[in-house]
């Protein structure tokens, strides 16, 4: 019975610990806004870069998990690549490490009631200044913090008492890193707890607090500690269910990364602790009580940190092969690109009404992408010199067209469903601008197969000679182009000069008006005096010309949609 109540004890506060941890995070996130997923979705320079904004991000927000289930989101929009995405993670992991300092610095050396209890009455009330959000956000932010310490608080009380429970001292006594089966034991006790709390930073607190009562020795905290950096990847794991394999890579890449870590650490685990006593100063043996409240929190902090920057510099380096790895277990199925079938916009992840509005982005560059196909074998097929291969790239555009028209019907769903959620004024109309985009690129797409319906007639009768699939193709060219430079606004590597852009569209549109004029001019004009025209060959070669030139007209409407303009 009192080994029940005691366990009570612990795990109550276990709870007000993991509470404010909740509190702490979400207030955190909420302060920082936009401007914390800003952090993340823009690390895309390189692999450094990315591991920076994963350890700011962390910091910022003291939770490794939320970071890395953003992560999972980013890769699920496309707006990440698995590179970026691990680089993400791996400072995440150093950034994480933050709560153990926080822990070692102000855990055990200050009176916790001093600031705990006044940060809570102060957040509370915070959360009642209607005018300011921020202070409100802040405000919870510090009820999670105080919370966080009093749960510290009740933790620290409850484990003296268990130290007295002679059988919570003879089960605690056989975890101890003496070989290496025990030593594998030690961090399968660490993977398991931090799975079932699901917060390495509950399971480092209980840690701490083991060995600064002298529960636990250094060496089973540091084993510990080991096992906390595994169990803490199957949040992202849970969260890549039933996302893109992409965002499923970049939780296994958080697994792997962990995994790996241990491994090294396991096989220099005793010279790995000899050598960093050399640089933390102070003993991690004894049971003075400078040792068990100062010493060995700081050891354990740095422990934890310089693993986790160990393995980061060393994955880095490897990132290539590593990525190879994690393609080794999750390879590139056949079906991956099915063009069909939306590739960033997915039901079921944790992500945000903002990071569907990037993911519809990448999959309207994906229909842009099935424009520029359709041009690009439109005019392969004006140059085909054998039957088969004009009738292979006709039915290429054709399956191109297809492909297109699924893919608009889907993201128009997708994008109708989300306006379902409570969302601002700035967000309906931005979706309204990506379903006037899908509209556009699906008429593009139309048009395309058109002329290729076009074309098949012409090439069966012989409408043309060699002068018309000539003029075609300069027609054709600079449809090419309008749609090149739709495409760049899309999804812009830089930020636009809209009134630059939308001058240059409209400047090639006008280009394209006047080409098709004077295609059709010549044409009539040129091949009646020659007498090489027929009413059949002279009706499909206009129609010809005016599809192309619809299609530039519907790829400016794209240009205008993403600079802001009404329709030309």
């Amino acid at each position: 019975m009192k080994g029940i109540l005691l366990a009570f004890d612990l795990l109550g506060g276990l709870g007000v610990f993991l509470l404010g941890i909740k509190m702490m995070s979400d207030g955190l996130q909420k302060a920082a806004g936009d401007r914390l997923r800003q952090i993340i979705s823009r690390a895309t320079t390189n692999r450094f870069m990315a591991t920076l904004s994963g350890i700011a991000a962390t910091s910022v927000i003291q939770s490794s998990s939320a970071t890395t289930v953003m992560v999972v989101g980013f890769a699920s929009a496309g707006l990440l690549s698995l590179s970026q995405s691990l680089g993400v993670i791996f400072g995440a992991n150093i950034g994480t490490t933050t709560t153990a300092w926080l822990i070692s610095i102000l855990g055990f050396k200050v009176n916790i009631s001093v600031f705990a209890m006044p940060m809570i009455g102060i957040g509370f009330f915070s959360q009642f200044i209607k005018k300011w959000p921020l202070a409100r956000r802040i405000g919870e932010s510090m009820v999670g913090f105080g919370l966080l310490f009093l749960g510290l608080s009740l933790i620290q009380e409850s484990l003296p008492n268990m130290q007295n429970s002679s059988a919570v001292v003879e089960w605690i006594v056989k975890f101890h890193p003496d070989t290496l089966l025990s030593l594998l034991g030690v961090i399968g006790v660490g993977t398991v707890l931090t799975v079932l709390l699901q917060s390495s930073s509950a399971v480092m607190a209980v840690t701490l607090t083991c060995a600064a009562k002298g529960l636990i020795d250094y060496p089973t905290a540091c084993a510990l500690v080991l096992g906390e950096n595994i169990g803490t990847t199957i949040t992202a794991n849970i969260a890549a269910i039933g996302a893109p394999r992409i965002a499923k890579r970049a939780a296994l890449g958080h697994m792997l990364f962990n995994v790996l870590g241990v491994v090294w650490a396991i096989a220099f685990f005793h010279p790995f602790l000899r050598l960093l006593d050399c640089f933390v100063p102070g003993s991690t043996t004894g049971n003075s009580p400078e040792v068990l409240l100062t010493s060995i929190p700081y050891h354990l902090a740095a422990f934890h940190t310089t693993f986790n920057i160990i393995n980061t510099s060393v994955m880095l380096v490897l990132i290539k092969p590593f990525e190879k790895l994690i393609l080794f277990f999750l390879p590139i199925k056949r079906n991956e690109n099915n063009q069909t079938e939306l590739r960033y916009l997915k039901v079921g992840i944790t992500t945000t009404p903002e990071l569907f509005i990037g993911a519809a982005r990448k999959e309207i560059d994906l229909m842009a992408g099935m424009a520029s196909s359709i041009i690009s074998k439109l005019l392969h097929a004006l140059k085909a010199d054998s039957n088969a291969l004009f009738e292979e790239l006709i039915q290429d555009v054709y399956a191109q067209e297809k492909a297109s028209d699924t893919l608009e019907y889907k993201i128009t769903e997708f994008l109708k469903n989300l306006t379902h959620e409570q969302l601002s004024r700035d967000m309906v109309n931005e979706i309204m601008h990506l379903l006037d985009q899908t509209t556009y690129l699906e008429k593009i797409a139309d048009h395309g197969e058109r002329i290729a319906k076009l074309l098949t007639k012409a090439h069966d009768i012989k409408a043309f000679h060699a002068q018309d699939y000539e003029r075609l193709e300069t027609i054709g060219q600079q449809v090419r182009k309008i749609i090149k430079h739709m495409r760049s606004t899309i999804l812009p590597a830089v930020q636009l000069d809209k009134a630059k852009v939308l001058e240059y569209a409209r400047e090639q549109e006008d280009i394209l008006n006047d080409m098709r004029h004077e295609l059709r001019e010549e044409k009539t004009s040129n091949d009646f005096t020659k007498n090489q025209i027929s009413p059949a060959g002279l009706t499909l070669y206009v129609d010809i010309l005016t599809s192309f030139e619809k299609m530039g007209d519907y790829a400016l409407n794209v240009v205008e949609v993403n600079t802001d303009q009404p329709k030309h």
